[in-house]
């Protein structure tokens, strides 16, 4: 550690200062070290010694008389920077002299710089006091092969020690296989699945996969899964794939259940594999099951399109629609099955198939803004226009309702009126005088004004007993002054600011010149309770100066028709809701994946966020407390996403697994939102109730080509968090 002196005046075994013992120690030392330190404890100097290369002896090289000063300033220029801290604390005098009291020695790896590279050093220090005589001794041998050996053993094996450990608690079974020679190591974390009586580490894996499968799965399945599992088969789809995965049946204990099992080559290691077995039992008999129930509601659905000539399906996030028609002769219309945007479809349908007359009015109404504007103030809206069929029109009316529960998606369904507008329309065709229009429309309508648009005079012609309760003058000189004044007592107070806004001479005229017709729908209290009423108010025959008003009551059609409306919104909503939680089921969650997809693929997709959710200890509380309890933990855990991502959709797609998609307000709010979930579980985690681990992904336009790319980040942030929440 200084500069080599001349070594007869330093030779080890001439030293006076040492005696056989210590010599004998030294060269013991020499034999395994490439340099040897010798240190007077009494003044701190020091003698250096290097193994010669040649012979098996001890060689001077250098002196100091201050060793503990010498290795700091020489510690500073040969160790490395990440080292020298660590080296300088361990070569305090104080601290080696404690370290090697009562015959002791003392060690330390370190590295020092050579040719401008680390290389790895191991220094052994031991301690000889007697009487006088107190020195230490220290060798330094070269390690960095070995080092470097273990360094990568230990990596290798932190590896494979974390794969194993985070992949345990979601699977049965993992084997790591070394394809070149087919050598296997086990890793369970099933005590019913070691029950089967797979081998813990092998040597040849593939043969005895052959063997074992032919006891445990299911003989229908077993052709598709000893195939599967043929070493070439597999090596071949997993070189293709990158991946294989695929779900079969398993028979333990005399009872069937399904797993997955999913195969992946080791990345930097392709003659490495592994292969995973996952129970799945659970989640695929609740799949199957809502898929069966899924189909009960479509039959439902179904049914209840048979009432209407077609039923449209539209999601009002991202125009996309589904279309439901019974009709065979309104499938000759052409409308699609199937779209990517209701609004545009509906532009371009409508300029084809409806009347010209009524075009230009049903455009306006189905705009999507002047759509939902109407849905917004009252909950429904109706249309009636006429459809061209070839060379002959017919009248349809379109209802327009939003599911329960569900402002996401709008239910619009056409139904055919034809025959009873004919009818009214032939009824007017076929009076020859005033007086037998009225007698006509009083077997439609219960009461008829005639109205002098000009003066406001009136005369009432009524054939209902209840309406004459009504204390209608039978003659009037002004019809929209007494029909204000009287609408305040007769019409249900829920429709009466729509009607008085409805009903002023200003806006029926204005109505009468735009479509030569004006319909209302309100409610009457009649009987002591609101019963439905149409009002039809058309110009007369010939007469500019005159209208006609109708009023029929149409209580018990308007009643069946809300009831059908209500059936088809709780029929979609059913369909798409999870029967444990009352969230989207999976089938609802594939449904808004296809639309985000289009969205993505068109580059107009909004900025969202997946947040991937996974309820910790389901399987433990099925297997402690039973599958009611189990249902009941699911249903707590779903309340506690649901209650932190209040403005977004929550779909439960599996067993334990939930989804949420976050737009708008909740996607403003992600971050503080996660914190907040991330605070609960840590108080849920001390006082032993509910955990659910969860991960966020937020859509990259840049990168992102399908939400799936989204989803698997989020996964993979969620088995962190899983993985943080069981270390607490």
């Amino acid at each position: 550690m200084s500069r080599p002196v001349n070594d007869k005046d330093y030779d080890i075994t001439n030293n006076n200062k040492t005696d056989l013992s210590f010599v004998r120690a030294a060269l013991a030392l020499a034999s395994d070290y490439e340099t040897v330190y010798v240190i007077d404890n009494n003044d701190d100097s020091y003698a250096e010694y290097h193994m010669s290369n040649t012979e098996y002896e001890l060689k001077f090289f250098s002196k100091g008389d201050d060793f503990y000063a010498d290795t700091v300033k020489n510690c500073r220029i040969l160790v490395y920077p990440d080292d020298q801290d660590r080296f300088l604390e361990h070569f305090k005098k104080e601290k080696l002299l404690r370290s090697l009291e009562n015959g002791r020695s003392d060690s330390v790896n370190y590295r020092l710089v050579i040719e401008g590279k680390p290389v790895y050093y191991s220094l052994k220090a031991i301690r000889d006091k007697r009487g006088d005589s107190d020195f230490i001794f220290i060798g330094v041998q070269n390690v960095d092969v070995q080092m470097r050996r273990k360094l990568a053993d230990e990596e290798e094996k932190n590896a494979y020690s974390e794969i194993a450990s985070s992949l345990a608690s979601l699977y049965e079974v993992i084997y790591h296989v070394d394809i070149n020679t087919d050598n296997y190591t086990e890793y369970s974390a099933s005590e019913n699945y070691a029950k089967i009586g797979l081998r813990t580490g092998g040597s040849d894996f593939f043969t005895a996969t052959q063997n074992d499968i032919k006891y445990v799965v299911h003989p229908d399945d077993y052709e598709k899964v000893s195939k599967r599992l043929e070493k070439k088969q597999l090596i071949d789809d997993l070189r293709a794939a990158g991946s294989v995965s695929f779900t079969y049946r398993q028979q333990l204990g005399g009872k069937t259940q399904y797993v997955r099992l999913l195969a992946f080559l080791q990345k930097q290691h392709d003659d490495r594999i592994v292969v995973a077995v996952r129970n799945v039992d659970a989640l695929v008999r609740r799949e199957n099951a809502a898929a069966a129930e899924a189909e009960t509601y479509s039959h439902i659905a179904k049914a209840l399109a048979s009432r209407y000539e077609v039923i449209y399906y539209v999601d009002l996030d991202t125009n996309a629609y589904t279309e439901y028609s019974s009709s065979e002769q309104y499938a000759k219309l052409g409308v699609r099955t199937t779209g990517k945007d209701f609004f545009a479809a509906c532009a371009r349908d409508v300029k084809q198939y409806i009347h010209p007359e009524d075009s230009p009015t049903l455009l306006k109404q189905l705009k999507k803004e002047n759509l939902i504007k109407a849905l917004n103030k009252t909950g429904s809206a109706s249309f009636t226009y006429r459809q061209q069929l070839g060379d002959r029109s017919q009248y349809v009316t379109m209802i327009v309702v939003r599911p329960k529960n569900d402002s996401h998606n709008i239910v619009m369904g056409v139904i055919n009126i034809d025959d009873q507008m004919r009818r009214e329309q032939n009824m007017k065709k076929e009076t020859e005088t005033f007086s037998e229009i009225i007698n006509a429309l009083a077997l439609r309508y219960e009461v008829i004004y005639y109205v002098n648009c000009t003066t406001g005079e009136y005369a009432e012609y009524s054939s209902s007993e209840k309406y004459a309760k009504l204390k209608i003058g039978e003659k009037g000189s002004d019809f929209f002054g007494d029909t204000q004044r009287n609408m305040k007592r007769d019409i249900y107070s829920e429709d009466y600011p729509m009607m008085a806004k409805a009903m002023t001479k200003k806006t029926v005229m204005e109505r009468l010149n735009e479509t030569g017709q004006y319909n209302l729908t309100y409610r009457l209290v009649l009987d002591g309770r609101p019963q439905y009423v149409t009002l039809v108010i058309i110009r007369a025959n010939d007469d500019s100066d005159h209208i006609i008003v109708g009023v029929a009551n149409i209580d018990v059609d308007m009643r069946r028709e809300l009831a059908y409306r209500e059936a088809i919104g709780s029929a979609m909503d059913m369909a798409s809701r999870d029967a444990l939680t009352g969230v989207k089921n999976k089938h609802a969650y594939v449904q808004a994946e296809e639309e985000l997809d289009t969205l993505i693929e068109r580059g107009e997709a909004p900025e969202f966020a997946v947040v991937i959710c996974d309820v910790n200890g389901l399987k433990q509380i099925n297997d402690t407390q039973g599958h009611t309890a189990g249902d009941e933990f699911i249903r707590s855990a779903c309340n506690l996403i649901c209650n932190n991502f209040k403005h977004s959709p929550v779909f439960r797609i599996g067993g334990d697994e939930f989804v949420a998609l976050l737009k708008g307000q909740d996607f403003g709010q992600r971050d503080q939102l996660m914190e907040q979930f991330a605070e609960i579980m840590d108080e849920n985690k001390e006082k032993g109730f509910v955990t659910v681990a969860a991960g966020i992904s937020v859509f990259d336009s840049d990168k992102d080509n399908r939400l799936q790319d989204v989803f698997e980040r989020a996964d993979q942030a969620m088995y962190i968090n899983k993985k943080y929440l069981k270390s607490k």
